[in-house]
């Protein structure tokens, strides 16, 4: 199935959001965590396009159960359930990955206190495993494959670059210096860059400054000679 003709029926329903959204927002959830819709290539010359999408998907034929419950959860009027503590840890690692004193504060006692527990959960799933440092704890799908796109590698250039963090006001300033000296002769568009950083739980915000969080740590960043990000 043609993504672009995916990806325009959404748009035809929720007008306020532009296609790469849209195209971004169907990979995280029905690619990437669900495993509904798989990417591939076809065989023979592709029909002309005029949209930035160009991609096909292979649908799982689980795809249409898997949707009427989520569409079903989402219209149905529901008393949001009494979470526990500990579901509540769940549910933000869920949504966002990442955890931290200063991203979840009135969550991080919860999870510290309970974090041999709350792993063993994942685990049980045998899908995630719950990495928990001294400030920091992150949920890793052993599905989901790294990208190696240039954004990404932006990303993790600029949040290496950070050091003890800068102003929000210079992030994009920092972002068009890194990505000039990693790809020169490529146009690398801020916004996509800036999700990546979001996404990947490489940054965070605190007021009006932005610092890389412990993440950044795992990864090793060089120079050459002439400084150039490699």
């Amino acid at each position: 199935m043609v993504a672009e003709k995916i990806v325009r029926q959404v748009r035809s329903e929720v007008i306020n959001l532009g296609e790469k959204e849209i195209y971004r927002l169907i990979t995280r959830l029905f690619v990437d965590r669900l495993g509904l819709l798989t990417p591939d290539q076809i065989d023979g010359p592709l029909p002309d396009q005029t949209e930035f999408v160009t991609e096909y998907w292979d649908v799982s034929p689980d795809f249409t159960a898997v949707a009427k419950c989520l569409v079903d959860a989402l219209i149905a009027e529901q008393t949001p359930p009494q979470l526990t503590q500990s579901q509540q840890v769940n549910r933000e690692l869920l949504l966002h990955r990442y955890m931290s004193p200063d991203t979840a504060p009135a969550l991080w006692p919860v999870l510290v206190a309970n974090k041999h527990a709350i792993a063993a959960q994942w685990t049980e799933l045998q899908r995630f495993v719950l990495e928990c440092g001294n400030d920091y704890a992150l949920l890793l799908d052993s599905q989901r494959q790294q990208s190696a796109a240039m954004p990404y590698v932006t990303a993790l250039a600029v949040a290496n670059s950070l050091g003890v963090g800068i102003p929000a006001v210079d992030l994009n300033g920092r972002i068009h210096q890194i990505a000039q000296q990693l790809y020169p002769h490529k146009d690398i568009s801020v916004s996509d860059v800036k999700t990546a950083l979001s996404d990947n739980a490489l940054i965070q915000h605190q007021q009006n400054f932005i610092s890389p969080t412990p993440l950044v740590q795992r990864f090793a960043v060089r120079t050459d000679d002439e400084g150039d990000w490699q």
